[in-house]
């Protein structure tokens, strides 16, 4: 059986959207709500954006990517299919933040903080990773 979210909606639009599917009301909304996931979908998309992938996290063309080390705030951008940081250039996102933490060898999943041009506010890595 499948699951079901029963999602409020106002009874006059219901009843507009009776009135005009009255056999399969619910069949008009869930078509209505794929399109929209379709045509907004960005994070598979890379034929029409440019980014990088990260494991299998698409990160699109402006994300920025910050890192602290004693105090300090270091932070990058993905331009292309590269990431720039104090002017160098960087295949992934391991190699830039062990380059911002000192050349160190880190887990950039535990300290990589990501900020995609549609996200409010800087997400840890791991807890995108663990989304997917």
């Amino acid at each position: 059986m499948n699951d079901f979210v029963y999602v409020p909606m106002p009874l006059d639009l219901y009843k507009e959207v009776l009135e005009r599917s009255p056999n399969a009301p619910h069949t008009l909304i869930q078509n209505v709500v794929e399109d929209f996931l379709e045509r907004t979908d960005v994070e598979y998309d890379p034929i029409e954006r440019t980014g990088i992938y990260w494991d299998k996290l698409f990160l699109p063309d402006g994300t920025r990517i910050r890192t602290k080390r004693f105090n300090q705030v270091f932070e990058g951008e993905i331009k292309n299919d590269k990431i720039i940081w104090d002017g160098k250039s960087y295949n992934s996102v391991s190699q830039v933040i062990n380059a911002m933490r000192g050349n160190t060898m880190n887990n950039a999943w535990l300290f990589a903080e990501l900020k995609r041009p549609t996200d409010v506010t800087w997400i840890l890595a791991d807890n995108l990773r663990t989304k997917k």
